[in-house]
């Protein structure tokens, strides 16, 4: 299958590619006008490969980053070992502070995508493409657009807000709350009815990924009438299913398949995600030339043993191994199972692994209609038959509408949510959606605040750009 070969254009970075006149300036063509660059249908292309590569590109560490900026804040998962000492053990213990760059990474990839589908927006109806082209790319533009001021949101809240690289104000402040979510909400509404159901390639955004990405918006605002509705809508498009097979899901051979709404696309050794090189311990065994690094990734005891008897789910943890020495390392016991999601890519002769990490699947979207209905209505039996199906393709058994209430079936939901998405960047969103982010990592003895639930604005962003403002508490 297709898969998107993204690099970021290092020619992008000129300034925000627009010209200034005045009575003394030249004005200068070349080829790194924004015209010609954007005139045509490849220079379209190429420039939104750019805003893929920055928005959901999993090379390098930038899938463990946002994997890890979830798991080791709501305790999902610990470690032990070089980055994970010097970025995510303040993480863990919630002493965190804006210097801590991950935050960056985050925030300067994201901004560096608006910026490319903002380019894309301004010149596309100029460019010499057909109309459905143009029509198709000006969606994918604003579907970057809103994933990355999504996850701008997420984690710190609202930011600067640019629809247009021909705006003249660079430093600005952040925008309101109203203003940043109602455009989210209005581009994403836009890229799902500009975009296909099935994208010319691989790894592209979609109309299913737009609707899903709008059903994520609107469960973790609580807007539980319009998730239910946006869900379904997903549902209606008649392309998704649940992989048969939970482990299968994730292998590389069953890349593309229709469980998987939208990635974070890897390509081995040239574009590929570090996700297992940060995970496993550096005697795995492993083929010739696959790298580990020192960083070790582990989930606790308790989170295994929360798993009911005959879950598949539980099997894609290392409770042991035989080490390269021959050594039987326990893992489980002492707190330090591995998550083997993600496997170790055959083709992979470095840290970069091919093996695509998951940013929606259509399990997600099912148990988000799921939760909606038991918000609008309490239990009902198509909420309890949507967690059955995850329920059932995991091996276990059916539950039964009739023993629960609202508030037990709430927390089934949450508890099963715990269970299918480990390991996938989903259990932060999940406790502050639940209301117990805080209040569990108080339990677990960390010094955590309400203001906790937003992280600081980069400290980078603060020094170059005295209009906006740091956030409550830091």
């Amino acid at each position: 299958m297709k898969k998107i070969f993204i690099l970021t254009l290092s020619l992008l970075a000129v300034s925000s590619l627009n010209s200034c006149e005045s009575l003394l300036e030249e004005k200068v063509y070349s080829e790194l006008d924004p015209k010609v660059i954007l005139g045509t249908a490849g220079g379209i292309d190429k420039v939104l490969n750019s805003a893929y590569a920055n928005a959901i590109a999993s090379r390098g560490n930038s899938a463990f980053e946002f994997l890890t900026m979830s798991g080791f804040t709501s305790g999902e998962c610990w470690g032990i070992g070089g980055t994970v000492n010097a970025y995510l053990t303040p993480l863990a213990n919630f002493t965190w502070d804006s210097n801590n760059p991950y935050f960056n990474s985050e925030w300067n990839r994201k901004y560096t995508a608006i910026r490319d589908a903002n380019l894309v927006l301004d010149y596309i109806n100029d460019a010499q493409a057909s109309t459905e082209f143009k029509a198709t790319k000006a969606g994918e533009a604003k579907f970057i657009r809103a994933f990355s001021y999504g996850n701008i949101y997420k984690f710190f809240g609202p930011g600067p807000l640019f629809t247009s690289t021909f705006d003249e104000e660079i430093k600005k402040a952040k925008a309101s709350e109203e203003e940043f979510k109602n455009q989210i909400v209005q581009d994403l509404k836009d890229a799902a009815a500009a975009l296909p159901v099935i994208p010319a390639d691989y790894g592209r955004g979609s109309k299913g990924a737009a609707l899903g990405l709008l059903t994520k918006w609107y469960i973790n605002q609580k807007e539980w009438e319009l998730a239910a509705q946006t869900a379904k809508e997903v549902m209606d498009l008649n392309y998704y299913q649940l992989f048969p097979d939970y482990r299968g899901t994730f292998q590389i051979q069953n890349e593309g398949n229709k469980e998987m709404i939208f990635v974070h696309s890897s390509v081995a050794n040239i574009a590929g995600n570090q996700t297992t090189a940060l995970t496993l311990p550096t005697d795995y065994p492993r083929l010739p030339g696959q790298t580990i690094y020192a960083a070790n990734t582990f989930f606790f005891d308790s989170f295994l043993d929360s798993f009911e008897e005959g879950d598949e789910r539980k099997k894609l943890f290392i409770t042991e191994y035989v080490n390269t020495s021959g050594k039987t390392v326990p893992g489980y016991g002492v707190d330090k199972s591995y998550p083997y999601k993600y496997e170790l890519d055959p083709a992979q002769a470095s840290a970069a692994s091919g093996v695509d990490i998951p940013e929606l699947r259509y399990a997600d979207i099912l148990l988000c209609r799921a939760e909606a209905l038991n918000e609008i209505q309490g239990p009902n039996e198509e909420s309890v038959e949507l967690i059955n199906q995850i329920r059932n393709r995991s091996g276990l058994g059916s539950i039964a509408l009739a023993d629960y209430t609202k508030e037990s079936l709430r927390n089934r939901i949450f508890q099963e949510r715990s269970w299918e998405f480990f390991f996938e960047g989903k259990s932060r969103e999940d406790q502050i959606r639940q209301g117990i982010f805080i209040s569990n990592a108080k339990e677990r003895g960390k010094p955590a605040q309400d203001f906790h639930v937003r992280f600081p604005i980069p400290q980078r962003e603060m020094d170059a750009n005295s209009n906006i403002s740091q956030n409550q508490g830091y």
